[in-house]
């Protein structure tokens, strides 16, 4: 085989590996963005209710400013029964201590699907906004 097929061989390789990581890397990411995502809709339907948190464990990744989190809550429903949810929530460094276990936090939840829950950022934020982390 001529250098320029090896060549064709490598960079076609190379390209299947760097589209193997992305997905990888991509499905890791999206517990965290459904959490939000699930959140912000929440937000404006869902029912409100206090969780205790259970445990609250890291997980692989993050950056500078917030830490990957898996968090396991307990909570009542509006029909009185108890729920039992893992949720995987970014939290900045500096809120975590309002997720230690045995805190209470604030959720919103889907009535119809009470396991369906995210964590009310309005009244249990999870990041600090600053304008200068985004430059």
């Amino acid at each position: 085989m001529s250098n320029a097929g090896w060549w064709v061989i490598g960079t076609v390789a190379g390209l299947a590996f760097v589209a193997f990581v992305a997905m990888i890397v991509r499905d890791a990411a999206r517990p965290y963005e459904d959490e939000r995502s699930l959140a912000e809709r929440l937000a404006r339907t869902g029912q409100q209710a206090v969780a205790e948190v259970l445990n609250l464990e890291r997980q692989p990744g993050g950056d500078v400013y917030a830490v990957p989190m898996k968090l396991g809550l307990r909570y009542g429903d509006a029909h009185g029964r108890q729920q039992h949810v893992d949720l995987r929530v970014y939290i900045d460094r500096e809120l975590l201590s309002a997720f230690m276990p045995g805190k209470i936090v604030h959720v919103r939840y889907d009535a119809r699907h009470p396991s369906r829950i995210a964590v009310d950022r309005q009244l249990s934020p999870t990041e600090i906004p600053a304008a200068w982390r985004e430059k």
